[in-house]
């Protein structure tokens, strides 16, 4: 079964297939384990700086099941990418067996948008299309966050797609080439006269540093101003990483369009 077949949305709380047994996020459990289990009992949120706590839940009765913060007194803190869906969409119109990583963010890096920017696809005679291939930054980032580091989505590691706080001790020597990372504004945060962006990553443990290089002047102050106008939020940044001359821990990446960015 392919992990798009577990995807749930439902309302404006996400919800996860995996969750931990321990604050210190070491002993992950997923949703179908939790299963079996005292359907009482609580674990932690994915997310390493919210206190919520989780329960699992079996959608319609069927076996699909996944994690929600169902108690009012334990909910996700605000700006908690568990909290809300990022993307809702309906899995059964995506094939999972045409996403390739490299192709999307290769589409992604690009200064004007593909032809065709959601794969190949059908439409059925009531109007809709089907067989999509993820291919945004939020569509990328959410399958991301929903499945533990350890899993695949179209024959790639969810750890190798993403840096963030679950992933981080898969990127012991730095960050390189096609990844999409989730950061922070930690201090000053732009440079005007270099049209440079800066974030750090990952959140709960900013011990990388990133830099945004964006040659039009025009998009620079767009995104800048969506950096500023979202300090206190998840960054979300697709981009194709290479060492910084700054040094050991700086990473850098040209912004080609805003596709690249997502809150």
């Amino acid at each position: 079964m392919g992990l798009v077949s577990w995807l749930i949305i439902n309302g404006d709380d996400s919800l996860a297939n995996h969750a931990y047994r321990d604050k210190e996020r070491q002993d992950l459990i997923l949703a179908s384990e939790a299963l079996e289990e005292n359907r009482d009992k609580s674990f932690y949120c994915p997310n390493p700086l919210c206190n919520s706590k989780l329960f699992v839940c079996a959608g319609d009765g069927s076996r699909k099941a996944y994690f929600r913060a169902t108690k009012s007194a334990y909910k996700h803190i605000a700006n908690c990418p568990y909290a809300n869906s990022s993307v809702a969409f309906d899995d059964n119109k995506f094939n999972e067996l045409n996403f390739s990583f490299e192709n999307a963010m290769q589409n992604l890096l690009v200064k004007k948008n593909p032809k065709n920017s959601s794969g190949n696809s059908k439409k059925s005679s009531y109007g809709e299309y089907y067989n999509l291939t993820l291919s945004t930054i939020k569509q990328i980032y959410s399958i991301c966050k929903r499945f533990p580091p350890n899993y695949s989505y179209g024959n790639e590691k969810i750890g190798r797609m993403i840096l963030d706080d679950r992933t981080a001790y898969w990127y012991p020597k730095g960050v390189f080439g096609f990844k999409i990372i989730e950061s922070c504004v930690k201090g000053r945060f732009y440079d005007s006269d270099k049209n440079e962006i800066y974030l750090v990553a990952p959140v709960a443990n900013p011990n990388y540093h990133f830099i945004l290089s964006i040659s039009d002047i025009n998009l620079y102050k767009k995104i800048r101003n969506m950096v500023f106008e979202n300090k206190d939020k998840f960054i979300i940044v697709a981009g194709d990483w290479k060492a910084s001359n700054l040094g050991y821990g700086y990473f850098e990446t040209r912004i080609y369009s805003d596709r690249q960015i997502t809150i």
